[in-house]
């Protein structure tokens, strides 16, 4: 007994320096493309006076957050169901939440798109000022004044056709499952008259945990996105039940998708 776990100690702190270390080389990356890749869009933010819905900027992280997750060929990401993601829109996208990592994955959506954000992230130097020029919604979480004008920020952007992206259960799972849906992307979305766009993201959570910093070497992520709900014959009154509806749509996708994992 006492010289198996002799043995294996040093087995697995090896392998645990190499997970920081492989971790520190990411985060490192992350932060240097970030700072030789923001100072462009800092610069090009005039063209605001030409492309007043941020496309560009929005094209140009999207590319840059694809090229991250690319450069690391342990990562795979999976997409199905981009039939069901009319170029038109606009949708009120709603995504399940499994980690730090949802946010690139969704951008193999190749689909324009605003995302209401933790304020803090954006408070973060050079990378939220990408975040806000690219146009993106800052909320303060807990604050119900923060989460009115940010919904109103997001009504703004359907209204001129850009899609809108939002996680429902407002913050990260712990354990892999769909928690509880806030009601906040539905009653945006009837009150719109926009369709809601399921989309369920599998594997984040294996690759970046809640409340870690360390990335895994290999990750399989499977992204589907699920037919749009229409919601032009509903009511503020029929929030709660849509809310539920695909909620249930999403947990059965989440359960089918994992159980496809070897």
């Amino acid at each position: 007994m006492y010289s198996s776990s002799v043995s294996s100690s040093p087995t697995a702190w090896l392998a645990r320096s190499k997970d920081l270390a492989r971790s520190l080389a990411i985060w490192t990356g992350f932060a240097g493309v970030t700072v030789v890749a923001v100072p462009p869009m800092v610069i090009g933010y005039p063209l605001v006076l030409v492309d007043p819905n941020r496309a560009i900027s929005d094209a140009y992280l999207r590319t840059l957050a694809r090229v991250l997750v690319r450069l690391n060929p342990g990562w795979q990401v999976e997409v199905q169901g981009l039939e069901h993601l009319d170029r038109g829109g606009p949708y009120v996208i709603v995504v399940n939440h499994q980690s730090l990592f949802d946010l690139m994955v969704t951008s193999f959506l190749h689909h324009p798109i605003k995302y209401l954000g933790k304020r803090a992230v954006f408070d973060v130097p050079v990378f939220g000022w990408a975040l806000r020029i690219a146009g993106e919604v800052p909320v303060e979480r807990g604050d119900r004044a923060s989460g009115s004008r940010a919904l109103g920020e997001l009504r703004r952007w359907l209204q001129r056709g850009v899609s809108v992206c939002l996680f429902p259960e407002g913050t990260r799972s712990v354990d892999g499952k769909v928690a509880p849906f806030k009601l906040g992307a539905f009653r945006l979305a009837v009150e719109t008259r926009c369709p809601i766009l399921p989309v369920v993201i599998s594997g984040a959570r294996d690759l970046l945990p809640k409340h870690s910093v360390v990335f895994q070497r290999h990750a399989e992520i499977t992204m589907r996105v699920l037919p749009p709900v229409p919601t032009v014959r509903l009511d503020a009154s029929e929030v709660p039940a849509l809310a539920e509806r695909v909620r249930g749509q999403m947990v059965e996708t989440l359960a089918e998708l994992e159980e496809r994992i070897p």
